[in-house]
């Protein structure tokens, strides 16, 4: 058999070659085809991304040997394959590197579906074995190709001192974004705010941070600048709080102790208010025209359209139980008094 192929020429070798690589291609593809269809059964999705992450780097690698076949079968006939042959030897390792960084984005996205876990830790991890698997790679196809690697890491530690000078403000963006991830002031989706702008979180990237304002407009913020500011998660809290200040008129003061009795009772009998936080109804100030009294409580819910609803009923209620006592509510008046 050998022989045989010996014998043929050059260009009967390489239509031999394509017609292999044009059959090996359909039957992989066949094959994928099915095992997606069998991974599509079952309910764990990681089988999913392994397979869409090792079907291109695969098809790829048949599409070489094919390309390597025909560089071979000609390098005697045409000079620039002959030096061609010996730099195309390295070329299934970018492959197998492409497919390892393929699988990496599939187990990110198999775990970013699953929401028990924190996507911002996956996003993190991901991106930094990405690039150590990079580094280690490049550092390896350095060495083979005869470069000095004691030489590449002298020259990258004098390098990195000078380029740390010239990108300081760069850098410390990539350590804000890496404090970022690691701290977890906020996340993706995320409500926070500061004296300088306030929206929900977007994007967090490795330089700087997207959010986008309640107006819909983006704002990219340098990551270095969290490390400088105090920042705000409203998103986060627990509660919502209930602070109000009512008046009552001067002519009504003998109500104001049954007023405030009922508007608390009111309140820790209602079943939106969280009891376990703190809770105040009393007659505090003399204002210049009503008597004022404050109410101060938590609801459970967190959500504003809620909160606003549970806040609308309880000052309702607060205004039925004012004018059951015979009272009213004051507004700012003057009083004249003429002399003849």
């Amino acid at each position: 058999m050998n022989e045989f192929f010996q014998n043929l020429p050059s260009y009967q070798l390489s239509g031999i070659f394509i017609a292999l690589a044009l059959l090996a291609h359909i039957l992989l593809g066949v094959i994928l085809s099915g095992l997606s269809k069998q991974a599509n059964k079952s309910k764990n999705r990681f089988d999913d991304h392994f397979i869409i992450a090792i079907s291109l780097p695969l098809k790829s690698l048949v599409w070489f040997v094919l390309l390597f076949s025909i560089i071979n079968t000609f390098k005697g006939e045409i000079a620039i394959f002959a030096n061609l042959i010996t730099y195309i030897d390295i070329t299934p390792i970018f492959i197998i590197t492409w497919a390892i960084i393929r699988m990496l984005s599939g187990v990110e996205a198999y775990f970013i579906d699953k929401k028990s876990v924190n996507q911002d830790s996956i996003r993190l991890v991901a991106r930094l074995t990405k690039l150590l698997i990079i580094v280690a790679i490049s550092l390896s196809i350095a060495q083979q190709m005869g470069f000095s690697i004691s030489g590449l890491l002298t020259f990258g530690g004098v390098g990195g001192v000078v380029m740390g000078f010239a990108a300081k403000d760069m850098l410390a963006n990539i350590f804000g974004g890496l404090m970022l991830q690691l701290d977890r002031p906020f996340s993706i989706g995320d409500w926070i705010r500061s004296s300088q702008f306030e929206g929900t979180v977007e994007n967090i990237g490795w330089r700087m941070t997207r959010i986008r304002t309640f107006s819909k407009n983006p704002i990219y913020i340098p990551n270095s600048i969290f490390a400088e500011i105090p920042i705000e998660t409203p998103s986060r809290m627990t509660n919502r709080r209930i602070k109000e200040v009512i008046g009552i008129r001067y002519d009504d003061i003998a109500q104001i102790p049954l007023i405030v009795s009922e508007v608390e009772e009111m309140l820790k009998a209602h079943k939106e208010i969280d009891g376990k936080e703190p809770l105040r109804v009393y007659f505090n100030y003399f204002n210049a025209s009503s008597l004022d009294f404050n109410v101060y409580a938590f609801t459970k819910t967190t959500g504003k359209n809620e909160y606003q609803r549970v806040k609308q009923q309880i000052l309702l209620k607060i205004a039925q139980i004012i004018a059951d006592n015979k009272a009213e509510i004051a507004y700012p008046t003057q009083t004249l008094n003429i002399q003849k």
